[in-house]
């Protein structure tokens, strides 16, 4: 059996451990994983006969669907990976299931909340994340939205085969509004109970989720609101935190699901 990994350049060069972790375990059951940056797919092509699925890291949900609409099976869907890098559509399947978010602004020239956070439509990892301060500093390909200030932190819930593998508290420096990982926010390991298991898997219901991170503020109240859906979710915080199994977890239930398909 052979898949696919999908990756922008950019982000290969930086998660080249990643990618040699997952070849790795695929090759504990036979399973030779190859390599396809995006930019030299689109120059010199591929015969994609010789591959039963594919990885899709490079956040393009057109990608995922010309692949599906080959009948190439793809970790995650089109349907996650369009949520998951669009933030207007994330917003829309939020208020659909009926979930609470921060209110998203329309430009007006009525007075305007005092604090507005504007953030990149198709941003990630805290990228472009900014306050402002007037309508002039609207941008049309971002997102202004009413900030949420009472806040403990930002829950992000690890989606394995739409179950919660774990779960991780992000607290945000002072003066800073992102509370990223990788922009220095604090992390520890988050025991949620019962009832925010089920309002996560609640949230879920009707998705198929692979592999993502389903991001939550928690509020000094107790309530969760949603914040996002990471497609291409990393798993630094779990390795900090001494509790990294993701991949393992990952590509067993791939292997079994090809099996399933009598594939391999």
């Amino acid at each position: 059996m052979q898949g696919l990994i999908l990756y922008c350049r950019q982000d290969y060069n930086k998660n080249k451990d990643f990618v040699d972790w997952i070849r790795d375990e695929f090759k504990a059951f036979q399973t030779e994983m190859t390599l396809l940056l995006k930019e030299e797919l689109y120059r010199t092509g591929i015969d994609f006969s010789q591959y039963s699925f594919a990885i899709n890291r490079t956040r393009d949900y057109n990608l995922s669907l010309k692949l599906e609409l080959n009948r190439i099976r793809v970790y995650n869907s089109s349907e996650v990976t369009l949520l998951g890098n669009n933030k207007l559509a994330g917003y829309a399947y939020a208020q659909k299931q009926g979930y609470a978010y921060a209110p998203v602004l329309l430009p007006s020239s009525v007075c305007l909340p005092p604090k507005v956070l504007a953030k990149p439509v198709n941003g990630h990892g805290g990228e472009g994340v900014r306050l402002i301060h007037s309508a002039e500093e609207w941008k049309a390909d971002e997102i202004q939205q009413v900030l949420v200030e009472d806040v403990i932190g930002d829950i992000r819930f690890y989606i394995i085969q739409n179950q919660i593998h774990s779960a991780v508290l992000r607290k945000a420096e002072q003066g800073r509004v992102t509370s990223n990982y990788s922009r220095g926010g604090k992390i520890e390991k988050y025991h949620y109970n019962a009832e925010e298991a089920t309002f996560v898997k609640r949230f879920i219901d009707g998705l198929k989720i692979d592999y993502a991170g389903l991001d939550f503020l928690l509020t000094r109240q107790g309530e969760l609101i949603f914040n996002e859906l990471e497609d291409v979710v990393g798993s630094r915080m779990l390795s900090k935190l001494g509790i990294n199994d993701t991949i393992p977890f990952l590509v067993r239930n791939i292997v079994k699901e090809m099996k399933n398909r009598h594939i391999v």
